[in-house]
């Protein structure tokens, strides 16, 4: 397993963007609903989430230009600057994921410790995340404490 910035990946291997796309994109339809998109889109979303103090790290097994790539797991985080806290920036992780046949192997804590890592290169001052309480233990294992509530409307 290798683990590296999806930034890097898609500057990387220009030739294989479809491949990438279409991995990440299964990845995260184990956490989510997706939408497919196009190559122009998504290169475009991940150099922008970067460009903005972002990070998407991917775990990954093979090369994108070989036929057995596969994307394992993903975590984002993205930096909001704060003027509370003297100007310092809170992390907010997302998009945790491990493909179902790898979980119980740790991959997620390397991730998180990986985004924890970059939050504190950011100076952040605390990292924030929203989990399902079917997953909560993890995060626990991880120092991470639940805190108040939180409020959604999706539009």
């Amino acid at each position: 397993m290798k683990y590296d910035l999806l930034n890097n990946i898609i500057s990387n291997y220009k030739d294989n963007i479809t491949k990438i796309k279409t991995k990440y994109l299964e990845l995260l339809s184990e956490l989510t609903v997706i939408e497919d998109i196009q190559d122009e889109l998504f290169v475009n979303s991940v150099h922008e989430i970067h460009n903005n103090r972002g990070y998407i790290i991917i775990c990954y097994a093979n090369e994108p230009n070989e036929d057995t790539f596969e994307i394992i797991g993903s975590g984002t985080i993205l930096i909001e600057r704060k003027i509370i806290r003297g100007c310092r920036s809170v992390g907010h992780i997302e998009d945790i994921v491990v493909k179902e046949k790898y979980r119980g192997n740790n991959l997620s804590q390397t991730i998180l410790d990986l985004l924890q890592e970059y939050a504190i290169k950011q100076n952040c001052y605390k990292v924030i995340l929203d989990c399902k309480r079917s997953v909560k233990k993890v995060y626990e294992k991880n120092n991470f404490v639940e805190k108040d509530i939180q409020m959604v409307k999706y539009l």
